[in-house]
């Protein structure tokens, strides 16, 4: 399978849907960005998409890129992982980062778990 395929099957296990949603930005580094994220790196090594969602998060998290963020703890659901581990991963975020940015990410996990009827839980 190449890059393509492999990048829009990834997608699709993520997402849900085998294109991303907006192209608009500029659709030729969106075409780029998902080859190489999708359709290299995701499909490169033993990771599962958990271990990967988890490695995710926690890279998102310490850089503040909070709308991509949001977007993972979405994938990260609809590839297995719960609530409760989404949260505790963001939690482990708080030594190396500080309250105010885990603070930040769990806004928009928790705006996620909203968006999709999922009540609030403690771990």
């Amino acid at each position: 399978m190449d890059r393509i395929e492999l990048s829009k099957q990834k997608h699709k296990e993520l997402f849900g849907r085998l294109e991303p949603n907006d192209f608009s930005l500029d659709p030729d580094f969106i075409d780029i960005l998902n080859r190489f994220i999708f359709g290299e790196v995701a499909c490169h090594g033993s990771l599962d998409n958990k271990q990967r969602e988890l490695s995710t998060l926690v890279v998102l998290a310490t850089n503040q890129t909070l709308p991509q963020l949001k977007a993972h703890v979405g994938a990260s659901l609809n590839v297995g992982l719960t609530p409760v581990e989404i949260k505790e991963a963001i939690y482990q975020c708080v030594p190396y980062i500080g309250f105010p940015k885990t603070l930040n990410v769990l806004q928009q996990a928790n705006d996620v778990f909203k968006e999709r009827d999922i009540p609030r839980m403690s771990t």
